[in-house]
């Protein structure tokens, strides 16, 4: 009975590495909260305070940008505001929306959302201090 040679046996060791690592990879990779929103514009898709309120957000969107700024549209006008998000000790990811308007239904997206849901085209927040006001943007 023959040995196998050892330089044989490296080669089909190398060729079995070689086929084994060229798998592809179907990991889908999900970009962080503030690239989703960055790259799309958004309505209010559902709005609740002690009831649903979402009609009052209707014909409006959001848009984010990198800089920090967001702007609220509707009926033809852009009102300004800031936007940033961190994630709390609780490891919470947490978007922060500040608008200086007298619109009282733009003043109501005034808060620190705890992000409770996300995928590429839905986020779902809910007020950081209270589980009572939910609020849910989806893609345009």
């Amino acid at each position: 009975m023959k040995k196998p040679k050892p330089l044989f046996a490296i080669f089909l060791f190398s060729l079995c590495l070689v086929f084994n690592g060229c798998r592809p990879d179907k990991t889908v990779f999900m970009s962080s909260t503030g690239e989703v929103l960055i790259k799309n514009v958004w309505t209010v898709d559902y709005y609740y305070n002690s009831q649903d309120m979402t009609d009052e957000f209707s014909s409006s969107r959001l848009l984010f940008s990198s800089t920090g700024v967001v702007g609220y549209q509707i009926n033809g006008q852009t009102i300004a505001g800031k936007w940033s998000s961190k994630i709390d000790a609780s490891n919470n990811e947490l978007i922060d929306l500040q608008f200086t308007t007298s619109n009282a239904n733009v003043g109501m997206l005034n808060e620190t959302w705890k992000l409770m849901d996300r995928s590429p085209n839905l986020l779902q927040f809910e007020d950081n201090g209270t589980t009572s006001v939910r609020f849910r943007i989806r893609t345009q």
